[in-house]
C-alpha cells in the first residue's frame, strides 16, 4: 500500500506529478514506481495521453485526490487532442485513458500519430514559473500548458519558453522525469519579429482555452462551419468552391513564413496534399489542433466564437424579405419581396441575385452584398411591370419634362424616352375577373390567419406576400379590418453590458487583426470595423456603453495620414513583387494620392535604396 503521495497542482501534467512521486519516495529504479502505480513493472511513462489511470487511482484514493474525470481533463492533452474529434472517437479515447493499458491505439485514434506536426523534443519551462514555485512551493513542475504542440509563450507572463534538456519521450520509456533546474536553453536561436511574437502569443492562448474548456465540435459543423467563413470573406464562391490560389497567397501574407515554419505549418500552394487545401475541403482525416486554430484565426474568428457558424448558411443577399425598388409603387424601399433567385455571373464567378416583386417589378444586382447600402443597388431592371409604366403615363400627361420624370422614377432619362409613348401593359378590364380576385386573396388571408394565430401582420405577410401585397394596394380597408392587432411585447430582458463589451471587444480585436492583413490597404476606421462585425450602429452611435471596446478602437484605429502611409508601403512592396522600379509617380498612382508629404518621400527613398541594394547583391 502506497503511504504518501504529493499534491497535485494546478495545470501540472500526471506524467510530472507521477515523476515528483518518484523523486519524493526514493525510489532507485524507475520500475519499482510503475510498480507502486499499477501494479507491473512494463507499462510506459506517457507524457500526454497516459492509460490505466483509474488502476492508480484505486491506489491512491484515500489521499483526497481528485477523481480519474478531473485528471484526465485537466491534467492530460485529452481536450487537446479531441477538441475537434467525432463524440465517439472522443469517448473511445477517454476510455482507454481510463482503463486501457496501451498507448498506441489512443494516439492512431487521435491522428497525432499521422499528423506532420511532431511532438516537442524536450520539456519546456517558464523562468518566472520557475522562480515563483521554489519561492511558493519549494520545487517546480512541468505544466502541461508549456508542453503543447505549437505553445512558445507562457501565458501567464508572457514571456518566451526555454527549453529544458529532459527529452519529452525519454530514452527510458519507464521512467517518469522531473525537473532538472540545472539546464536549460532557449527556444529559438534568433530574435523573432513582432508580427511571429502576436501570433505566437495569440496561438498560445487560443491552445490554453482548448485544454481549459469542453468544446464539442462535429465533423459536420467544423466543415460547414469553414465553408461559410471561407464564403463570407470572399474565399469561395456561393456554391462553396474555394479559390485555393487566394487563400494560400493570403494565408502566408497573413501569418508570414517564419511564424508558419515555427508552428510546423508552412504552405505549399503548388502541393495538392497540402494541409490548408485539405482543410477547407471534405474531412477524410483528422487534422492538428495547430491547423484547426489557425484557420479559425485566419477568417476572423476565435475558439470560443467559431461554433456559432456550425450551422449558418452563406446568403450572399441577406435574409428574406428583400426590398422592393421599384420607385413608382407605395411600398418602395420596403422588405416585400420574399425570395431571391441565385445563380453565377459567368464572368466574375460572382452570384447574381434576382428579385421579382408583386409589383411586375423584376431587377437583378452581382453581389456578395458588403454592407446595408447594397441592399439598395439595381444592377439591371429586368422588367418593369404595370405599376412602373402607369405612373410613367401619368407623369407624362402632367407635361413634365424627360428629366424630371427620370429623377422621379429614379432612372435613367434614356429609359423614360424609350417608354413615354408606349402603354406597354393593358389593365384588366373584367370586373368580375378583378372581384373574384378579391374573394380568393381575402380566403388566403384568412386562412393564413386562421393557421397562425399568434403571428403578426409583418410574420403573415412573409407567408403570403403576393395575398398581402395585392390587398394593400386593392382592399386596404378591408385588410386593415381583418389583419391581427399589434400587442404589446414584454419587458426587453435585461443586458449585461459589461458581458456584452467583452464580446464586442474580442470580435473587434479579430476584425482589425484581419483588416490589418488584407491583401490591398483598407482604412481602419470606426466605420470599417463595425461593418466587419456587423454592429455598425452600437460602433458609431452607442460606443460609450461599451467602455472597453472605446478604448481599444480609441488606440488601434488609425488616422487618414497613417492610413496613406501604410498604403505608401503597400505599394512599394506591390512594385518589388512586380520587379518594377520604385519611383514617386507608380506609388502615388497605385496608392491613389494626389500629393506626397516629406514623410512619404522618405519612405519611398528607402524602399528604392532597399531594392538598389538588393539588385547589386544579386549581380
Amino acid at each position: 500500500m502506497i503511504t504518501y503521495f504529493p499534491t497535485l497542482y494546478e495545470d501540472e501534467l500526471l506524467y510530472s506529478w507521477f515523476a515528483r512521486y518518484h523523486l519524493h519516495s526514493s525510489n532507485i529504479s524507475p520500475k519499482q514506481t510503475m510498480r507502486d502505480l499499477y501494479g507491473v513493472s512494463n507499462m510506459v511513462a506517457v507524457p500526454d495521453l497516459p492509460t490505466g489511470l483509474a488502476k492508480i487511482h484505486d491506489k491512491i484514493q484515500h489521499f483526497g485526490v481528485p477523481n480519474v474525470q478531473s485528471w484526465i481533463e485537466n491534467h492530460t492533452f485529452y481536450r487537446y487532442y479531441t477538441s475537434f474529434l467525432p463524440k465517439s472517437k472522443k469517448n473511445q479515447v477517454y476510455s482507454a485513458m481510463a482503463q486501457g493499458m496501451s498507448s498506441k491505439s489512443i494516439h492512431m485514434s487521435t491522428g497525432v500519430m499521422a499528423s506532420s506536426i511532431k511532438d516537442i523534443a524536450y520539456f519546456r519551462l517558464c523562468q518566472s514559473c520557475i522562480r515563483e514555485d521554489l519561492e511558493n512551493k519549494g520545487e517546480t513542475y512541468w505544466r502541461l500548458a508549456h508542453q503543447l504542440p505549437g505553445v512558445f509563450v507562457c501565458c501567464k507572463h508572457s514571456e518566451m519558453l526555454v527549453s529544458s534538456d529532459v527529452p519529452f519521450r525519454g530514452d527510458n520509456k519507464h521512467q517518469f522525469s522531473g525537473v532538472n533546474l540545472t539546464n536549460y536553453f532557449p527556444l529559438v536561436n534568433k530574435t523573432i519579429n513582432p508580427k511571429t511574437e502576436y501570433f505566437l502569443n495569440l496561438l498560445a492562448i487560443q491552445s490554453l482555452e482548448l485544454i481549459n474548456k469542453d468544446f464539442q465540435f462535429t465533423l459536420k459543423g467544423i466543415q460547414a462551419g469553414y465553408r461559410y467563413l471561407l464564403q463570407k470573406q470572399s474565399f469561395a464562391n456561393f456554391k462553396g468552391t474555394v479559390d485555393q490560389e487566394k487563400l494560400a497567397k493570403q494565408f502566408i501574407l497573413y501569418y508570414g513564413h517564419e511564424f508558419l515554419e515555427l508552428v510546423q505549418s508552412k504552405v505549399e500552394p503548388s502541393d495538392e496534399s497540402c494541409w490548408l487545401k485539405s482543410i477547407t475541403r471534405k474531412h477524410r482525416k483528422a487534422f492538428h489542433p495547430i491547423r484547426h486554430l489557425l484557420f479559425i484565426n485566419f477568417v476572423g474568428e476565435t475558439i470560443n466564437s467559431f461554433y456559432q457558424f456550425s450551422n449558418e448558411k452563406f446568403l450572399p443577399f441577406g435574409e428574406s424579405p428583400y426590398y422592393c425598388l421599384n420607385s413608382a409603387a407605395e411600398h418602395y424601399q420596403k422588405r416585400v419581396i420574399s425570395s431571391v433567385a441565385i445563380t453565377i455571373c459567368t464572368d466574375t464567378r460572382r452570384p447574381v441575385g434576382t428579385f421579382e416583386c408583386s409589383c411586375g417589378f423584376i431587377y437583378s444586382r452581382r453581389g456578395p452584398d458588403v454592407d446595408s447600402e447594397d441592399t439598395f443597388k439595381i444592377g439591371r431592371v429586368k422588367q418593369f411591370g404595370q405599376l412602373w409604366f402607369d405612373k410613367l403615363q401619368e407623369l407624362v400627361s402632367q407635361g413634365l419634362s424627360n428629366y424630371d420624370i427620370s429623377r422621379k422614377l429614379n432612372c435613367d432619362i434614356g429609359t423614360v424616352k424609350k417608354y413615354r409613348n408606349q402603354k406597354q401593359i393593358v389593365q384588366c378590364t373584367d370586373c368580375n375577373k378583378e372581384t373574384q380576385q378579391a374573394t380568393d386573396y381575402r380566403k388566403v388571408w384568412l386562412t393564413l390567419i386562421e393557421t397562425h394565430p399568434n403571428k403578426s401582420v409583418t410574420q403573415l405577410r412573409n407567408s403570403n406576400n403576393n395575398a398581402y401585397s395585392w390587398l394593400y394596394r386593392n382592399d386596404k380597408k378591408w385588410l386593415q379590418e381583418h389583419s391581427p392587432k399589434l400587442k404589446r411585447t414584454s419587458p426587453a430582458v435585461k443586458v449585461n453590458w459589461n458581458d456584452r463589451d467583452e464580446d464586442i471587444l474580442s470580435e473587434v480585436k479579430a476584425a482589425i487583426a484581419l483588416l490589418k492583413n488584407r491583401e490591398k490597404p483598407v482604412f481602419i476606421n470606426r466605420s470599417q470595423v463595425g461593418k466587419s462585425i456587423g454592429q455598425l450602429g452600437i460602433i458609431e452611435k452607442h460606443l460609450n456603453k461599451f467602455p472597453k471596446t472605446k478604448a481599444y478602437l480609441d488606440i488601434h484605429l488609425e488616422s487618414r495620414e497613417s492610413f496613406q502611409l501604410r498604403r505608401v508601403k503597400w505599394a512599394c512592396q506591390e512594385l518589388l513583387i512586380r520587379n518594377e522600379c520604385i519611383v514617386e509617380w507608380k506609388i502615388a498612382r497605385l496608392a491613389g494620392l494626389k500629393q506626397m508629404n516629406e514623410e512619404f518621400k522618405l519612405t519611398i527613398q528607402k524602399q528604392a535604396l532597399l531594392q538598389q541594394e538588393s539588385l547589386y547583391k544579386r549581380k
